[in-house]
Parts: C-alpha cells; sequence; structure tokens
C-alpha cells in the first residue's frame, strides 16, 4: 500500500465518524436511540473502506480483498427510521427484524463470495455480479431510502402534532434535528443517485472520479455524529398512543355524547382552568388537565379542537401570554424577562421568547419597549 492524500483525506474523516459513534454508544439517556445512529455511523463509515483503502492500492496489491461485504447501503434505510421511532419514545416490535432482510441479502451476496478464489469471483463478477447484482441493489437502495425517509418524516410529523396537542411546553422537545438529518441524508442519496446515473452513462467512468462522493458520505457521517450527540442527552416525551394513552380509560364523568355542544363544554372548562389558574404549572400537560376537570384527554384535546379551535398548547400559551403582556405593559413591573417568564409558566427564556414572538409577532423586550413608548395603560394591549 502507498500513501494517497484521497485514501487520508477519507481515512480522516472515518476515524472522526468511529469516534463520535462512540461517543454515542456510551450516552445515557436516550441510549437506544443514540446506539442506533452509532450503528448507522458505523455503517456509513464501512461504506467508505473499500476507497479508503482503494486509493491506497490496496486491491492492486491484494486483489482477494474484492467482495469484502463493506457495501450496507440497505442498512441505512432501518437505522434511520429505526432512530427516528426510538429517540420520540416508540419501542420497536417483534417483526422489526424483517426489516433488515434486504440487507442480509446484500450482505450475504458479497460475503458468500468473498472466500472463492480470485478467477472464480472474477467469473462472477462479469457473468452475474456485475449486469445484475449491481442494478438491483442500486434500485432496491434507492427504493429503501424513500421509502424509509418518508416513513421518518411522517413519524417526525406526528410527533410534533402530538406535542401541540398534549404539552404546553412542546417546542422545547420539538426534534427539529429529526427533520434536518432526514434533509441531510435525502442530500447524500441524491448525490449518490447522480453518481449511479454518471456511471449508467459513461460506462468508463474510474472510481477515482467517485472521490467527491465518498467524501460527502464521510461529512455526513461526521454531521450525524455532532448533530446526535448534541442531542443524545436531550429530553423527549414518549408519544403516546391512543392505546396507550391511560387518560383514555378514565371514566369519572359521563363521556359527552354526540349531540354536546363542544363551545360550551370548552368554555366551561376554559373557566376552571383560569379559575384554577392550571396554565401557571410549567409541567401541565393535557393529561394532567383532564384529570382536574374531571374527564379525560381525548375529550378534553376534542373540546379545546371543536369548541375553541386550538390546540392544547395555543389554550395554555395564550393564557400565558396574555398574562405576561399585561405585566409588560405595566409601568410599575421593573422585573426582568425571565422572572416574568417563570411567574406565568413557561419553564425557560427560550422556550417564553419562542412563544411570544409566534404569537405577538415581537420579541418580548420589543413589545416592553412599545408599551412604554406609547404609555399605554396595563391591559390595553
Amino acid at each position: 500500500m502507498s500513501i494517497n492524500v484521497l485514501s487520508v483525506l477519507l481515512l480522516a474523516e472515518a476515524i472522526q465518524a468511529l469516534v463520535l459513534a462512540g461517543c454515542l454508544w456510551l450516552v445515557s439517556r436516550n441510549r437506544a436511540a443514540s446506539r442506533i445512529l452509532a450503528g448507522l455511523i458505523v455503517s456509513l463509515g464501512a461504506y467508505m473502506i473499500p476507497y479508503i483503502i482503494g486509493y491506497a492500492g490496496a486491491y492492486d496489491r491484494w486483489p482477494w480483498l474484492s467482495f469484502a461485504p463493506f457495501n450496507l447501503t440497505l442498512l441505512f434505510g432501518p437505522l434511520l427510521l429505526g432512530y427516528s421511532m426510538t429517540l420520540t419514545g416508540a419501542r420497536p416490535s417483534r417483526g422489526w427484524l424483517w426489516h433488515l432482510a434486504p440487507f442480509a441479502f446484500q450482505f450475504f451476496a458479497q460475503a458468500l463470495v468473498f472466500p472463492f478464489p480470485l478467477e472464480t469471483k472474477t467469473a462472477w463478477n462479469s457473468a452475474v455480479h456485475e449486469p445484475f447484482v449491481v442494478p438491483l441493489l442500486n434500485v432496491a437502495t434507492l427504493v429503501s431510502l424513500a421509502g424509509y425517509g418518508w416513513a421518518s418524516l411522517r413519524r417526525y410529523r406526528a410527533y410534533r402534532a402530538w406535542l401541540e396537542h398534549n404539552r404546553a411546553d412542546g417546542e422545547t422537545f420539538d426534534p427539529r434535528w429529526i427533520r434536518n438529518a432526514l434533509v441531510a441524508v435525502m442530500i447524500a442519496g441524491s448525490v449518490w443517485l447522480g453518481f449511479v446515473i454518471a456511471r449508467l452513462i459513461n460506462p468508463a467512468h474510474d472510481y477515482f472520479d467517485d472521490f467527491w462522493l465518498y467524501a460527502g458520505i464521510g461529512l455526513l457521517a461526521i454531521y450525524l455524529g455532532v448533530e446526535g450527540w448534541r442531542h443524545a442527552n436531550s429530553p423527549f416525551p414518549a408519544m403516546a398512543t391512543a392505546a396507550g394513552d391511560p387518560d383514555r380509560d378514565m371514566t369519572d364523568v359521563a363521556p359527552p355524547g354526540p349531540d354536546r355542544d363542544w363551545a360550551q363544554i370548552a368554555a366551561e372548562w376554559a373557566s376552571e382552568v383560569d379559575r384554577l389558574g392550571l396554565w401557571r404549572d410549567p409541567d401541565i400537560s393535557l393529561g394532567d388537565m383532564a384529570r382536574v376537570l374531571g374527564t379525560n384527554s381525548t375529550y378534553l384535546s376534542r373540546a379545546l379542537n371543536e369548541g375553541l379551535g386550538v390546540s392544547f398548547h395555543t389554550f395554555v400559551n395564550q393564557r400565558r401570554i396574555t398574562a405576561v403582556k399585561a405585566l409588560l405593559a405595566d409601568p410599575e413591573e421593573q422585573r426582568d424577562l425571565l422572572t416574568l417568564a417563570l411567574d406565568v409558566g413557561f419553564n425557560s427564556k427560550a422556550s417564553f421568547n419562542r412563544v411570544f414572538a409566534d404569537m405577538v409577532g415581537m420579541s418580548p423586550s420589543a413589545y416592553r419597549r412599545s408599551r412604554r413608548l406609547s404609555g399605554s395603560a396595563p391591559g390595553t394591549a
């Protein structure tokens, strides 16, 4: 083997990615999700190995290395979906292993040929592998990335919707990182497809021409490692399903009939929430509020959605923002913004700033300045 700058650059990327994967493997919170992500990063690193050693001349010196099972592209999609599901609270089902069946075919298509003599492998490559197996695996990889990427995106959207309807502090736990990771993987998949098409158009395409593809794969692995590590210890409430929602089976009150006036029911419950000041609890959830009101989360959510036209998140935070606007409009109020945010039920200044800007259209500090400049009386905003 010889030192080659292309090989060294890819090796440096792979080593950094593997270090990050090792760090993810050792985290304590979100352990299952982090280990799945570590597996994805390792599989990306393995995918780079033929080019790391190839640019260094390993295949010229040891041609028996051909068909070493480093191509793991059909593992990427299942691991991506597994990470998205596990991070948001889902547990793998018994049938999850079937998702690995296409990868098993891909692995054994290489591993079973690898021990054969070079002459046999060369003949197999010319007669079967290149004309039939490679195109099949390329199509399968494209379908896998598209299918599992779409399933992961649906899970992310479902989780965001669940946070909106069950958590007043949902913006704190929004795993936008999952969406960003999906975008990064889809971009890398599109680039990979471009290189596949280039090889079809130009059969004389040399493997040195693929360097930038594998450099990009290395950067993707590093990005997933860095961002995964940054979010590894972030709390993500588990998304409850209808069957697993403990509030669904409460029978404290008779369920409202189909002819009930949801607007009236919602108004009554909203009045009780305001009387008790439930929205001031920074940890209030849909289930918590339903229990205090003597109902269940299903009916409370329906009352808010159909009776008031708002989600639980909006319902609670509208009250918090109304309260803090009154405080900010008071010229005698001198407490800092964080104190005010905590006083009305927000659990962090970042969450407060984000919700306030979304609902009011300006930052809390800008609103306070505008109230002071206009000399508005409390409650007129």
